[in-house]
């Protein structure tokens, strides 16, 4: 047995220790040799106990006991983060949630996407408008109705008329006036019913909108979710990546001290420490950031962190495999809002084109008026005396037999004994027919063929949709079918990776490897993890954009234990 190996003193730091000639790379002299006499690659003897105890220990922190565990090939559970295990970036701060006050509660997919409906600002902005169109549906509707105009004026009079004829007539009386009058529309030419049949349209339209928008806002709400979710993943990588790279600079040092490795092999480790300390520190910051957005769609205080409650991370199936592309498609063209907005909007237009051909046609209402009139006045009867008189002395013409001015009843004295504030009323009915054709009918000319084509754009707005809308549902339908197989690649490059990091640190232990091997394998192994939480959760997102793609995604389809077999 070899005798014990030496003990390094706790002051003198392994890099501050001059090289030896045992760690020199080109001393064939000291390098290990095999029972056959051959030179191998450097690595651990069969003495270097505590050395080997550590590498054993790194295998198993790195390949048993990861931050994130694959139960099988569509499960991952993620670890609750360790807050030891994070990098602090600021002495006031938490590390993981960073700039937040306070941790909130944890929130599973079902409850983001019941509080986005709920508190998302979208939604409410959409529902606003819902609303606005449907008074002004109201309002167009109020048009079949007749208009009621009421009115009371009280003037004082103080001055004097001259008439006509040359007369002038002295006014001192004060004078009351009241209008109550109705007009009904019989005739405009289908203005009104057009007018109405329009905003019908639009007021579906807008409900349609209100409903876009809660899909598209469940898509966000389910993205963010996911997105939340995938960072916690990766978190848990970066985390265990950091703590595997602090062991191997460990051991590394251990091997420098013992004479069996170099400098730049501690070197190498630091670096890698390094790497992966700043890779985890943007994963602190990256989690953080998807926890402010995912805040932010669900209308929550950004300085309350979130976190997620189901740490067991399935392939869950939203789409039954079933249902091709050209199913899914004619279910998009029956179910997705969007295209019943435009096809409203579409009616709309139609109906405006309808508006402006009416403002050819004469207008025809039906009309009545009470008149109410209030004056200092004496009955004409009481005048009769007075009208005896020609207009002017000398004159061949009168008008009557009127004598003076003050003969006049309209002249007559408010101070007489006759004279009263009296009220009288006149009554008025009748049909009224305008016809107003502005600019010879080309004003009217012009707006119609404005509104012919405006319904024109909304035709080609329509088709345009219905591309886009057959391209998400494709686009979700490959994502999907590339992400479910991903799931079984990435899982053999798992196995791959952990046994490659497995043999890696074997082969360092006898010698017969490099500790760049170990380190290269320790990429791969993290990187292999990577892309296997990847592909689960895409798959996830794309099966929920799937569902928004063919206008389906809903709390209860979005949560669904059963996948969508056929229309809802």
């Amino acid at each position: 047995m070899s005798a014990p190996l030496p003990q390094s003193t706790p002051t003198q730091s392994p890099l501050s220790r001059p090289l030896t000639p045992a760690t020199g790379l080109n001393d064939q002299s000291t390098m290990p040799v095999t029972p056959e006499g051959m030179p191998r690659l450097r690595g651990l003897g069969p003495d270097d106990k505590e050395a080997r105890a550590n590498l054993e220990r790194i295998a198993e922190d790195a390949t048993k006991t990861s931050g994130t565990i694959f139960v099988d090939q569509d499960n991952v559970f993620v670890k609750p983060p360790v807050l030891s295990a994070l990098i602090t970036l600021n002495q006031k701060l938490s590390p993981l949630q960073l700039d937040a006050y306070m941790s909130g509660d944890k929130i599973s997919l079902r409850d983001v996407l019941k509080s986005a409906l709920v508190n998302n600002l979208p939604i409410k902005i959409s529902a606003t408008t819902s609303q606005v169109a449907r008074y002004q549906y109201y309002n167009a509707l109020s048009n079949f109705l007749p208009a009621i105009t009421n009115g009371v004026a009280m003037q004082g009079l103080r001055g004097n008329y001259v008439s006509p004829a040359g007369l002038y007539i002295p006014i001192r009386n004060p004078y009351f006036t009241s209008l109550n009058s109705f007009s009904q529309p019989i005739f405009e030419g289908g203005a009104i019913i057009f007018t109405a049949r329009q905003q019908r349209h639009n007021f579906s339209a807008s409900k349609y909108a209100f409903k876009g928008t809660v899909n598209d806002i469940l898509l966000d709400s389910a993205d963010h979710y996911y997105n939340l979710v995938r960072q916690d993943v990766l978190l848990q990588i970066r985390v265990k990546a950091v703590e595997v790279s602090k062991a191997l600079v460990q051991v590394n040092e251990d091997l420098f001290t013992y004479g069996v490795n170099t400098e730049l092999d501690v070197l190498k480790a630091k670096y890698q420490l390094s790497e992966d300390r700043q890779k985890l520190i943007k994963q602190q910051v990256a989690r953080r950031e998807s926890a402010v957005k995912l805040a932010t769609v669900l209308n929550q205080d950004q300085g309350i962190d979130l976190e997620i409650k189901d740490r067991l991370v399935s392939k869950i199936r939203l789409v039954d495999t079933s249902l091709n592309p050209t199913a899914l498609i004619k279910m998009a063209i029956d179910k997705r809002p969007e295209l019943k907005k435009y096809e409203e909007l579409r009616l709309a237009a139609k109906d405006a084109v309808k508006v402006a051909r009416a403002a050819f046609f004469p207008q025809i209402t039906f009309n009545g008026n009470i008149i109410g009139t209030g004056s200092n006045a004496t009955s004409l009867s009481n005048k009769a005396s007075n009208i005896n008189t020609p207009v002017a002395s000398g004159g061949s013409l009168g008008i009557g037999s009127i004598g003076s001015a003050a003969g006049l009843p309209v002249a007559a004295s408010t101070t007489g004994s006759g004279a009263a504030f009296t009220t009288r009323t006149l009554y008025t009915i009748g049909v009224d027919v305008n016809w107003n054709l502005g600019g010879l009918g080309t004003s009217q000319l012009t707006q119609l063929e404005a509104t012919r084509w405006q319904a024109r754009k909304v035709q080609l707005e329509f088709n345009t949709e219905l591309e886009r809308i057959c391209g998400q549902v494709r686009d979700a339908y490959l994502s999907s079918l590339a992400a479910e197989n991903l799931i079984i690649e990435t899982t053999d490059a798992v196995k791959y990776a952990t046994e490659a990091l497995r043999l890696a640190q074997v082969r360092f232990q006898e010698g017969v490897g490099t500790y760049l091997d170990v380190i290269s394998a320790q990429h791969n192994y993290t990187d292999a993890l990577i892309d296997k939480a990847n592909a689960i959760i895409d798959f996830n997102t794309s099966q929920a954009k799937l569902l928004h793609a063919v206008g389906c995604l809903t709390v209860e389809t979005g949560t669904a234990a059963t996948p969508l077999k056929h229309e809802i």
